[in-house]
């Protein structure tokens, strides 16, 4: 009886370890998930706020606001990625396509002060974007590690709660997305880079 008692009480033991020890996990990985979830929610508004900052600093009307944002939409990632450049730095005409077709009386024959300023804002707003990128991915990485250790794959059973990244379009289940150009997607599949005109 006492053997009985000894053995229901070191299992009460740890039962309790591990019941308080899963709760501490859980909870931290439920923090991790939040902060990934928050800030790819920071990422998304970078496209909002880019577009919103540049139409402004384009001076682009009131009325050409709602047609605007969804022609802005085919540039963005191209913008986030540095492919509206040329070799010496400069933005290419797209840019500033986008700016007359979004603002018809703007006179693009004196648009060189506004041209520079555009170039500075992208420059700034694509750093912006690259830096919160990222914070998202270091946010993934630990808690792919966490879900990942040992104890808590095994123990703990956190491997299924692994946030996968995203295959092309975004499901209703959250991943994560990273943007990235065509080009940088071929060099790393190819393993090799050999185009010379790499803003083409």
């Amino acid at each position: 009886m006492k053997s009985f008692i000894a053995v229901l009480s070191v299992l009460v033991v740890f039962g309790a370890i591990y019941f308080f020890s899963w709760v501490g996990k859980n909870d931290y990985e439920i923090e991790l998930r939040n902060q990934i979830e928050a800030q790819d929610e920071v990422c998304q508004a970078n496209f909002d706020k880019m577009f919103k900052v540049i139409a402004q600093t384009a001076q682009v009307p009131s009325e050409f606001m709602e047609q605007s944002k969804e022609a802005f939409k085919e540039i963005y990632q191209p913008l986030i990625e540095g492919r509206y450049q040329d070799k010496d730095g400069n933005q290419k005409k797209v840019l500033m396509n986008w700016v007359q077709e979004s603002n018809p009386q703007f006179d693009m024959n004196a648009a060189s002060k506004l041209y520079e300023k555009i170039q500075t804002v992208v420059e700034v707003n694509r750093n912006e974007f690259f830096n919160q990128q990222r914070k998202l991915i270091d946010f993934h990485r630990e808690h792919t590690v966490f879900c990942q250790t040992f104890m808590n794959a095994n123990l703990f059973f956190m491997s299924d709660r692994e946030i996968p990244k995203c295959n092309g379009d975004r499901g209703e289940e959250f991943c994560l997305q990273i943007i990235k150009s065509v080009n940088t997607d071929n060099v790393y599949k190819k393993g090799q880079e050999n185009d010379i005109n790499l803003f083409d």
